[in-house]
């Protein structure tokens, strides 16, 4: 043999030693798949029960849909099992202790999640190989993301608490071929993923044994409660920080001045947008109507507050306007609003005197001034007569000729306007100088009054060719007198009345800034208490849980 050969021998010899082990693998599969039908339930005696170990670990909660009522979580499956048809003695098969097989060349359980959701539930399960060992022990490890369907309790959101149940038990065999069994009491949480929504409170594991209608035999499973408690942080300030915002701003209409013109449009404002926000929730909450959900009944609450304060604020509107009337307010409202109401509100009111300062009272009526003239009511403040005591003068007039001179201005007595006479006056005789412009007028209208002349009848016969001028400019005088002193009456009684007026319209103004202020504490108050109670019905309230 040449020394080619022998080192050609030695490398096949080398390179076929690190193989043993392969082919002890190889060969132990074949032994295994030889006479193995995955079809057939491994059990040692047709009549006995296969013993299921069951398992989960939640690694990951994904979602929870509130409005279509679905669960999807992420989980590990562990399943193991004895098969009699898959045991080997390792000695034979270069001492292999553990051997991993594809999971479709074996017989599997047939456990599926009973309260499934999900069409594409087969495609849900990873699944590569199933891990055997020597004595038969069978273990499969699988990966699958699971949609079960879970009832949602709706009362008390954002701050509920849901606890949902993934069902697991075999599909065709009932408990005398298959039993299932707990793996661990409590739920495998090593593995789990916070969620940013939800806490996980707990999960706890527990098996049933049910008898459905379909078959006699008891069906067990192996039930998972999940509870899971909501973060309410995002639902705080993205639902219930706007809405007590924008309940506030519409509160706000007590506040606004009621001459703005824009206290019904901003409670209108208010609810407009109340109602958008009303819809984002209706769209997320499942259509129920078994409970109400309780950020659904705040907004309800303060949508109801809102409109109610939206007509109470045409009330007030309708008390700040309602002094254009004229009607004075009760006394029993003034009693009420300015003595108890106005000091509650710590509000100082500065109630103006219905007199506006003034007095409205007239004296001394004059009546049959003559013929065709009315009566001339004297009013206590006074008059002017742009008239000098030297035009009535009779000696004057008749060493004039009747006409009054304006070349000796020093001999025309002095004139004082603003003189004011007193209604004792009236009835005292006429001086005969005439001192003041006052006394002339009111010796005038008395000579009328009783038919006679300004100047008396012995001033008449001393300067008779100016007699009918002098009582004809007379009459034109006092028509002209008349007319003046009716105006200046009828102007005062008007400017009484505007006064008397005017402070009835302040009076009801200030009625209603004291009732605008009562109802703006009013509503403040139920809505913090209608905040805070409604949100502290739930018993997992926690507004600011992160």
């Amino acid at each position: 043999m040449t020394p080619g050969i022998l080192v050609t021998l030695f490398c096949l010899a080398a390179a076929v030693r690190p193989g043993v082990g392969d082919e002890a693998e190889y060969r132990l599969t074949r032994y295994l798949m030889s006479n193995y039908d995955k079809s057939v339930r491994p059990s040692y005696k047709a009549a006995d029960a296969l013993n299921i170990t069951f398992g989960l670990a939640l690694t990951q909660i994904i979602d929870v849909d509130e409005r279509n009522q679905i669960l999807t979580t992420n989980c590990w499956l562990n399943q193991m099992w004895l098969d009699y048809s898959l045991q080997w003695n390792a000695s034979d098969f270069g001492n292999i202790q553990v051997i991993r097989l594809p999971a479709e060349k074996l017989w599997k359980p047939d456990i599926i999640l009973y309260n499934n959701a999900d069409s594409q539930y087969n495609t849900a399960i990873l699944s590569t190989n199933i891990i055997v060992t020597s004595d038969g022990n069978v273990t499969w490890l699988s990966s699958a993301i699971f949609k079960s369907s879970c009832s949602i309790n709706v009362e008390f959101f954002p701050f509920d608490e849901q606890k949902c149940v993934m069902k697991f038990a075999s599909w065709t065999y009932d408990g005398f071929q298959v039993n299932l069994v707990i793996q661990t009491e409590e739920g495998d949480l090593s593995n789990y993923v916070t969620n940013g929504e939800w806490d996980l409170i707990d999960m706890i594991v527990e098996r049933n044994v049910v008898y459905y209608s379909c078959c006699e035999a008891p069906y067990p499973d192996i039930t998972y409660h999940i509870i899971l408690r909501r973060r309410p942080l995002f639902y705080v300030f993205n639902l219930i920080l706007p809405c007590v915002l924008i309940t506030g701003i519409a509160l706000m209409s007590f506040y606004m001045p009621s001459d703005s013109g824009e206290k019904v449009t901003l409670g209108i404002t208010t609810l407009l947008s109340m109602t958008v926000f009303l819809m984002v929730i209706g769209e997320s909450m499942p259509p129920t109507s078994e409970k109400l959900p309780l950020i659904g009944l705040y907004y309800g609450v303060t949508i109801s507050l809102v409109s109610f304060a939206t007509g109470l604020s045409v009330v007030t509107l309708n008390i700040h306007h309602r002094g254009m009337r004229g009607r004075e307010v009760p006394s029993f409202v003034k009693k009420i609003v300015f003595s108890y109401m106005a000091k509650m509100m710590c509000i100082r009111l500065d109630i103006p005197d219905p007199m506006g300062g003034h007095g409205h009272k007239f004296t001394t009526n004059i009546n049959h001034m003559g013929e065709g003239y009315g009566s001339i009511r004297e009013y206590g403040a006074g008059g002017n007569v742009e008239m000098s005591d030297r035009l009535l003068d009779p000696e004057v007039k008749c060493e004039n000729g009747g006409i009054t001179p304006s070349s000796n201005p020093s001999e025309t007595p002095k004139r004082n306007p603003r003189t004011r006479t007193s209604s004792s006056d009236v009835s005292s005789s006429v001086p005969p100088a005439f001192k003041s412009q006052e006394s002339l007028r009111r010796h005038s209208i008395r000579r009328l009054a009783t038919g006679g002349s300004i100047h008396g009848t012995a001033h008449a016969a001393t300067c008779p060719s100016a007699h009918i001028g002098i009582d004809t400019f007379e009459r034109h005088f006092i028509r002209v007198l008349n007319k003046v002193y009716q105006t200046i009456e009828k102007n005062e009684i008007r400017l009484a009345e505007q006064d008397r007026r005017d402070t009835i319209k302040l009076e009801w103004q200030q009625v209603a800034l004291v009732v605008d202020r009562f109802l703006l504490w009013i509503f403040i108050i139920a809505t913090i208490s209608t905040t805070f109670g409604i949100m502290y019905m739930s018993p997992h309230t926690k507004l600011f849980t992160m």
